[in-house]
């Protein structure tokens, strides 16, 4: 049985590597067309050969859309292992704002809906505090831990036990619209926020760009990710060292913060940002309308030069840094994604068996090759299959060795409710920028002593 998945799979790489002759839209395109069929093909061998008799055993999986996989590779591989190994699967995929919300309310009630949850990257200490996920300790094989990425590893872990095994290997890369930047007869890449400011003069006065760029301040994760993001790009801080909150003490927050209501006043930065999700800011990207795409996902690269989806093929290049204020380093997000077990769950080891399954050294770089994501196990980043089918992945090594997280908070929700809301205030002109923050700190202060 597995020779014929391996077959399959192996007609899909052949015909993903011939197309690195075309253009990159052209390649695009093939590498798309090539996966699904390989996905249905290796999907029907399996059914067709001898399918495992069915166990009787069902989990229930509920994880959000990757946001990469517009070619449903995740689904068809979920098939394949009810296919191999008889265990019926349930996969619940939403956004991860409602994700987040069905998992929270299941967990708190002590309820057993799920086997395997989203295990995101901020909920590490939460979580675990909380007695709320199964150790993975007695699952987890040497050769996973010592493959896989080690901060990945790492990051999953807390008083010495993993909790989750990593499927979406999340970190953000600063891209731009080379052609627009060229055209406008901006010679120089902007890295520094004056810089940007300085381009987006030149692009709207040679009406180039409806607005500079779009990003996603709203009222979700994302917007909480996005304003992370923003106040370290200035050298601030919303939470120090210690895990306390001091963004109405700090003058390059406070910086940061003028940079956005400025723009969002000038035209630089479209006021869509405030309502936009990351998929809504990407799409304003691929139809032309802004020029800079501040923290895009690796798939924003290939959607970008996908014909079907984009109106600027050929025409995007990632950056070697990310936009920063003068004097200060910059950085860009990570925010991995992992698959863990509650320990509610009455199938432990059914769900143990298909995250082993979807987070195996070959799912990983067939997905790789299929959708463009970052590689889990490390070996994978010196492939050269991979190489030779994302050259620009050279650009993404140079900024992420400048990688950082979101803060690791017991109360992280709560703190990124209010930093949202508020912020909205701010960037809305309702509240001063000072004040503002002033009373978000006094908000998230009030919340962390419920923690103490």
């Amino acid at each position: 049985m597995k020779k014929i998945i391996a077959l399959a799979l192996a007609s899909v790489m052949v015909l993903s590597l011939a197309a690195c002759a075309a253009s990159p839209a052209e390649q695009a395109a093939a590498e798309a067309e090539a996966y699904v069929e390989g996905a249905a093909d290796a999907v029907e061998a399996v059914a067709e050969a001898a399918a495992a008799e069915p166990t009787g055993e069902k989990i229930t999986v509920i994880l959000p859309a990757h946001e990469m996989d517009t070619i449903g590779l995740h689904e068809a591989r979920t098939r394949q292992f009810e296919a191999e190994t008889g265990i019926e699967v349930e996969l619940i995929n939403m956004g991860w704002d409602d994700v987040a919300d069905r998992i929270t309310a299941d967990l708190v009630a002590g309820g057993n809906s799920y086997d395997v949850i989203e295990f995101d990257n901020a909920w590490v200490l939460k979580f675990a505090q909380n007695d709320w996920l199964e150790p993975l300790d007695n699952y987890v094989s040497d050769e996973q831990k010592n493959g896989m990425v080690p901060g990945l590893i790492d990051k999953f872990s807390n008083d010495g036990h993993l909790y989750g095994i990593t499927w979406n290997n999340d970190t953000r890369f600063f891209m731009y619209n080379a052609a627009k930047l060229a055209d406008a007869g901006i010679d120089k890449v902007p890295e520094t926020w004056e810089e940007v400011r300085a381009a987006d003069e030149a692009l709207r006065a040679a009406g180039l760009a409806t607005n500079t760029y779009i990003d996603s301040y709203w009222q979700g994760q994302s917007g909480g990710n996005e304003i992370y993001w923003l106040v370290s790009s200035f050298g601030g801080k919303l939470i120090d060292d210690n895990g306390n909150p001091v963004m109405g003490e700090d003058p390059k927050t406070a910086e940061a913060y003028k940079f956005v209501v400025n723009g969002l006043q000038s035209g630089m930065i479209d006021p869509a940002s405030l309502t936009a999700d990351y998929e809504n800011a990407a799409n304003v990207f691929y139809m032309g309308e802004t020029a800079l795409m501040m923290q895009a996902w690796p798939g924003v690269y290939a959607a970008a030069n996908d014909p079907e989806t984009s109106m600027i093929v050929d025409q995007i290049a990632v950056g070697d840094s990310a936009p920063h204020a003068a004097g200060e380093d910059f950085m860009v997000l990570t925010l991995p994604e992992a698959m863990a077990i509650p320990k509610t769950s009455e199938h432990k080891d059914a769900a143990w068996k298909y995250i082993e399954y979807m987070s195996s050294h070959d799912f990983d770089k067939e997905r790789c090759a299929a959708i463009g994501s970052l590689p889990v196990w490390t070996d994978l980043y010196s492939d050269p299959d991979l190489l030779e089918l994302y050259p620009y992945w050279e650009q993404f090594a140079n900024q992420i060795t400048h990688s950082k997280g979101l803060p690791d908070l017991l109360w992280y929700d709560e703190y990124c409710n209010i930093l949202t809301t508020e912020s909205q205030k701010i960037f809305l002109g309702e509240v001063g920028v000072e004040e503002g923050l002033k009373d978000m700190q006094a908000q998230c202060e009030e919340v962390q002593a419920q923690y103490k």
